[in-house]
Order: C-alpha cells, then structure tokens, then sequence
C-alpha cells in the first residue's frame, strides 16, 4: 500500500476545483429545470369570479344577436333594483345603437363582447387587437365610456387572448354559471 500525501497548497487547489465543480453542477441543474418550467407555459385563465363579504352576483348578458325584448329587460331589471353587465358586440352597436344607449341610461355596464363576434381561440393576435378596438370605439360614441372589460365570444379563450386583452388594458371576464335561452340554445 502507498500512502499519499499532499501539501497546504495542492489540498487548497483540490478543494477550489471540487467548490467549483459543485457550484458549476448546480448551476447546469438550476438552468435545466428552469428551461423546463418556461417552456411548460402555465394556462393563462379569465376572472370567473371575485370573493366578495356579501351576498352579491354579477348578472352579465352577452348581446349580440337580436334586440327583441330590450325594453322589457330594462324594466325588470329596474322593478328589481338590479344592476348588469351587457357584453355587447360592435356589430350589435351599428344595428342598435338606441339600445345600448337605452341600457347605459337605465345605469348599467356597456363592456366589449368583440367586434363581429369571431371565434377568437387562436385568432391572429392583430385581428383580435383591431377587432377588440373597433368594438371599443363604438361603444364609446354611444356612451362616452370605454369599455375596460371583455367577454370572449363563445367562451373561447388561450393565453394569447387574454395576455393581448391585459396589455391592451382589458380583463377578460367569463361567466361561471351560464344561462341557457329558453329555447333550449346556449347563449354565446
């Protein structure tokens, strides 16, 4: 057997060099996982809902199809004391601009349900931005107000969607009990 022996200064090198080499593998482990953990993209998701103290619900509706009942929706909502959200399409603004006006007089929430209500899931990120703003304007011209809520069409979301409404200033809003017309049709 042959005995080893070392100096201060060989022992002092060796050990630098393993220091050094732990630190270096931690280094290269820390990297890796967090390479990993970038690249998984955690789902991005809408406000569905706000803890409240009280015994309060937000009532929203999305209005984009037809304006039979406005009127008659108007005078419930005020024989109850209630207030809603009315996520409203441009489109539905140039066809009746009178109600939107009508719903916003009676003291309800205009906000942005799109422009011509595409499916927005994977939707080019420029056509969701010049959809979203024209919807705005419009509403804007009738109330005066812009809208700082959306409502995607048809529910559909993905971290596009709601990454591009948030640095366009907008929280996206989704429903979490959702009503169904008595048709038997889901609303969109």
């Amino acid at each position: 057997m042959r005995a080893i022996t070392f100096t201060k200064k060989q022992i002092k090198r060796i050990a630098a060099a393993a220091g050094l080499a732990v630190v270096t593998a931690a280094v290269g482990i820390t990297a890796a996982v967090t390479s990993v953990g970038s690249h998984a993209e955690e789902r991005q998701l809408p406000i569905y809902s706000v803890e409240r103290g009280d015994k309060k619900i937000a009532l929203t509706f999305d209005v984009a199809w037809e304006n039979s009942n406005t009127q008659e929706l108007i005078d419930i909502l005020g024989e109850n004391n209630a207030k809603a959200t009315f996520f409203i399409t441009g489109d539905w603004c140039d066809r009746y601009p009178d109600d939107v006006k009508a719903f916003f007089d009676a003291g309800h929430e205009i906000e942005n349900h799109s422009d011509q209500h595409p499916h927005v899931e994977g939707i080019n990120v420029n056509d969701l931005i010049n959809d979203t703003k024209e919807c705005s304007r419009k509403i804007k011209m009738i109330t005066g107000e812009e809208p700082t809520l959306y409502r995607a069409p048809y529910g559909e979301f993905d971290n596009s969607l709601i990454t591009t409404l948030d640095g366009m200033g907008m929280k996206v809003i989704q429903w979490d009990v959702e009503g169904v017309d008595t048709d038997g049709k889901r609303d969109g």
